[in-house]
């Protein structure tokens, strides 16, 4: 059986990769142009298939024969906590140097292509830009299927993300019987429908798994004089931060027996900086450490007591799929890289559903 190979753009750590590595694919070229990262992906898969450089200074040429290309490419211009400016703005833009590669690939176009990005991608200047994606890779011969999973669907954190998947080739799906699903809910289905001159390829999908995983079993048991804990000045400070609602949430969990988990953030509202405890056994998106209200903190109560502390980079870790990632960073370098990457079983199942299931159709 011929070898399945894989390119990652934008490959950050390489979470993708291992996404791909789990999925039966070899990936045999690396971009990113961030060093740190780089250091990140050479300690855990070296760095002989990794191209440190900006992706419009690469070709067509550089690339080797794949038969997938991945592309996770900058969110901030798409992120509805962004700044909106869409698929032109300064950074979310990169997605053209990528387009212009598989351009100049032709010939030895990869049989697929994998985008990830921010949900926020399917409302950017009202459908436009998404629809432009689409429509680029119809040009280069790619018909296109649209998924939103969500990282809750494998581990305990709310992470849904935005998947375009192409294929080279093959016949154009009809759109008439298309109905929504749990991983093409009702808004990708409009979308495609109203833009059904697009070159469409629909996958039958099967329901993400639902299992039962709690933040309990992915944190750190960390001793109760353990220096992470904040200091009682801090952590009075975070509580009156806190609105009522959220201190009553606080309550409930110290008044439990046995030890509770949750996640605290902070957020900007009306009334200024508020800290917004989340206690349903998952913890929100994590987010690069930019600003008080990207990260999370753990709490953990009981007996009537409570202490707060960072998120550690191994739970970072292991709520992104990867517990097993060599760290070998300073905690900001680890906790920028992992905010920045993909889900690995959300993006593993992804391609073992989409891709297998296309390539049965080529």
């Amino acid at each position: 059986m011929k070898a399945r190979r894989a390119a990652e753009f934008f490959a950050g750590i390489g979470l993708v990769r291992l996404a791909a590595e789990r999925a039966g694919w070899s990936v045999v070229f690396a971009n990113d142009i961030n060093p740190n990262k780089r250091e990140m992906y050479a300690a855990n898969f070296g760095d002989s298939d990794f191209v440190l450089d900006d992706i419009g200074r690469l070709s067509g040429s550089d690339v080797p024969d794949i038969d997938l290309a991945t592309a996770s490419f900058p969110c901030i211009d798409l992120s509805l906590a962004g700044n909106r400016e869409g698929l032109n703005g300064d950074h979310s833009s990169a997605y053209w140097e990528f387009h212009r590669i598989l351009t100049e690939m032709k010939g030895k176009r990869p049989a697929f292509v994998l985008l990830e990005n921010v949900v926020g991608l399917l409302s950017s200047h009202g459908g436009k830009d998404l629809r432009d994606i689409v429509h680029s890779l119809g040009e280069l011969g790619y018909a296109c299927d649209i998924l939103l999973v969500d990282a809750i669907h494998f581990v305990p954190q709310s992470r849904p993300r935005l998947f375009v998947v192409g294929s080279l080739g093959g016949r154009k799906s009809s759109l008439r019987d298309l109905e929504s699903h749990s991983v093409r809910p009702q808004a990708i289905v409009d979308f495609m429908s109203a833009n059904d001159d697009l070159r469409w390829r629909i996958t039958e999908m099967p329901e993400p798994p639902q299992k039962q995983r709690t933040l309990a079993k992915f944190t750190d048991r960390l001793p109760a004089n353990a220096p992470d804990w904040w200091d009682s000045s801090r952590q009075h400070h975070l509580w009156t931060q806190m609105s009522p609602s959220h201190k009553e949430v606080l309550a409930y969990l110290r008044d439990s027996k046995q030890s509770r988990f949750a996640t605290v953030y902070k957020r900007v509202r009306p009334a200024g900086c508020r800290a917004e405890v989340r206690a349903d056994g998952v913890a929100g998106c994590l987010r690069t450490p930019r600003g008080g209200s990207s990260k999370q903190f753990v709490i953990e109560a009981s007996d009537g007591d409570w202490r707060v502390r960072n998120m550690t980079a191994r739970e970072y870790a292991r709520l992104q799929g990867a517990p097993d990632y060599k760290i070998t960073v300073p905690y900001t370098q680890a906790l920028f890289g992992f905010g920045d990457a993909v889900c690995v079983p959300a993006v593993e199942w992804v391609m073992r559903h989409m891709l297998a299931e296309n390539a049965a159709r080529l």
